[in-house]
């Protein structure tokens, strides 16, 4: 048989303590979701923010490949014509062959990086 002080701490003591335990199961439940919810805010974040630095880089890297391409063009203008400056023209069709290889070169650098 139980000891009747036992019996009696069990039926005052009993719903207080369920009701203490269930309090403290909601209060983790609520601080786990609390967490949970400004970890998945800060994710989405970070994704927005690499999304835009993303698409920046994309912008600027098609801005080199368009002056790369103005660059070749005029490159083979210069090289097209007849050259009456002599030396002139041939210092800056070599330039300009330079800055297209240094951009190319820049170019297949950065995407093998990405």
């Amino acid at each position: 048989m139980i000891p009747p002080d036992v019996l009696r701490v069990a039926i005052l003591w009993g719903p207080g303590v369920l009701i203490l335990v269930v309090f403290a199961y909601g209060s983790m439940r609520l601080i786990q979701h609390w967490i949970d919810r400004s970890m998945e805010l800060k994710r989405d974040q970070w994704e927005e923010t690499l999304r835009v630095a993303r698409d920046h880089l994309d912008r600027v890297l098609e801005a080199q490949k368009s002056q790369a391409g103005a660059i070749a063009h005029l490159a083979g203008s210069v090289e097209k014509r007849d050259s009456t400056e002599g030396y002139e023209h041939k210092e800056m069709r070599i330039a300009l062959r330079a800055i297209h290889r240094d951009i190319q070169l820049m170019l297949s650098g950065s995407k093998t990086e990405i």
